[in-house]
């Protein structure tokens, strides 16, 4: 199984290399798949945080040009993960989604491939399984490659890391001297590395 693994490995790479070059197009759509680890949920009472498991994710994208080097892109993805259950020894099965809109810039490396960086923002959604699910504003960014084998067909590699303030509260108190209000916010951090497979106009 390795064997082949490795010889499967051997010849994308061969491809890539002996392939001619190959431009980005004014469009991209991209499928997706990886892993996603990090991130917590609160719990109540007492907003006990609980991690989130590391698990599979897969997802699209689609981005436009609009400038040289500079696209829009959508996103959409979901990973499938675990939390520990109110009961010791359980777990509780979670999806979390994400829906993200970016602006990327793309620069070309040596041939037909391309690097880029993307600075997104959106929301992500977690579903526990017999729970209420919550949407939550979401930050992220992202760097990856990209190499086209054809003019209309490359692969995309990518890492992307997020940030999502799960809790945010504010307190206000007033006296003869004034008012003090404070806040008070709780965010997680995540990430994922996926690979996927481009179809370009």
């Amino acid at each position: 199984m390795r064997r082949h693994a490795g010889f499967a490995g051997f010849a994308l790479m061969a491809a890539l290399l002996a392939a001619p070059e190959a431009r980005a197009q004014a469009v991209e759509v991209t499928a997706f798949g990886g892993l996603a680890f990090g991130g917590e949920l609160l719990a109540t009472p007492g907003l006990e945080s609980v991690s989130l498991q590391a698990g599979p994710l897969y997802g699209g994208a689609f981005n436009v040009e609009f400038l040289p080097r500079w696209r829009f892109e959508g996103l959409v993805m979901r990973q499938e993960s675990k939390v520990r259950g109110p009961a010791p020894g359980t777990c509780v099965d979670v999806n979390v989604d994400r829906y993200l809109l970016g602006v990327q810039e793309q620069e070309r490396l040596s041939g037909s491939f391309d690097i880029f960086g993307q600075f997104m923002l959106g929301a992500t959604r977690y579903a526990p399984a017999g729970y209420e699910s919550e949407l939550w504003f979401t930050l992220g960014a992202s760097a990856g490659v990209k190499a086209y084998v054809t003019r209309n067909i490359g692969f995309r590699f990518e890492a992307r890391g997020y940030y999502t303030p799960v809790v945010i509260s504010g307190v206000g108190t007033c006296g003869g001297y004034g008012c003090v209000i404070g806040y008070t916010g709780t965010g997680t951090f995540s990430g994922d590395v996926t690979a996927g497979v481009i179809i370009g106009f």
